[in-house]
């Protein structure tokens, strides 16, 4: 749906975790103070990795320039930690690695549920993937919302992307899908679930013969409950509601640009 994106209602589970450390005996001190310089050294090497891959991560000069000139309100917040829904690295409960096999380098834009006019809304990402690279975000288990890539060829129309898009909820009812609804001549991608696939073609939420692009009336195709592991398809307020399901507590995606 243009204005916003299909999904499944979910539950948000907060779950806490508990470390115990055990005691240590006054003849192992000596040993310990070893140990926690080792983990220090670990630990300040993971940082200083962390910072290369965020560094790593970004708009290019010539992408962000793309961007405002198609509309954009503005370039991404690219946040770094989990103080947004989604950020630049691995460590969130959900995952999605980000292919781009195009041919072409792209811009890999994600927005929240009511951030699809990026022409008046900042998107939460905007980062450039080259022909041939990989990204991966990190999203909460409260993230509702989409993405798309912007090709040489893509524009905004009517403040949207008019491309392909990955909607995606996450949690432990969450669903992906491949949404081709803002145009259905849009770019290729798949996105490869846990357990489920969703395409072009299957698990995927289309307009009716004939349009090219729609708001009401779309189909969502090739992904009846049972047709493979985690698809499910239901209706909400008269409409097609589904996708790929089976995410649990955490959950690993892959998204390939073609």
């Amino acid at each position: 749906m243009r204005y916003s994106f299909k999904a499944i209602a979910l539950a948000a589970l907060a779950v806490g975790q508990v470390a115990a450390i055990s005691g240590r005996h006054s003849h192992r001190h000596a040993h310990l103070h070893k140990k926690t310089d080792e983990l220090t050294v670990r630990e300040t090497a993971a940082v200083e990795a962390r910072g290369k891959l965020h560094h790593a991560v970004k708009l290019a000069s010539s992408d962000e320039s793309r961007l405002l000139q198609l509309g954009a309100t503005a370039c991404g917040i690219n946040a770094h930690d989990s103080s947004q829904t989604v950020w630049i690295g691995q460590d969130g409960p959900y995952t999605n690695e980000f292919c781009n096999h195009s041919g072409e380098d792209i811009i890999l834009v994600v927005w929240g549920p009511d951030g699809s006019w990026i022409n008046a809304q900042q998107p939460l990402i905007s980062i450039s993937i080259a022909a041939g690279a990989r990204h991966t975000l990190s999203f909460s288990d409260s993230f509702s919302g989409a993405m798309s890539a912007i090709y040489s060829d893509t524009q905004l129309v009517n403040g949207q992307v008019s491309e392909t898009w990955i909607e995606w909820t996450t949690g432990e009812y969450g669903v992906v899908d491949v949404s081709r609804e803002v145009n259905m001549n849009g770019h290729n991608v798949s996105v490869k679930g846990p357990q489920c696939t969703t395409d072009m073609d299957t698990c995927v939420f289309v307009c009716p013969s004939g349009q090219t692009s729609c708001e009401y009336g779309y189909i969502l195709q090739n992904c009846e409950n049972g047709s493979q592991p985690g698809a499910n398809y239901g209706t909400y307020a008269g409409a097609p509601s589904g996708g790929c399901g089976g995410m649990g507590s955490s959950a690993h995606l892959v998204s390939t640009f073609t």
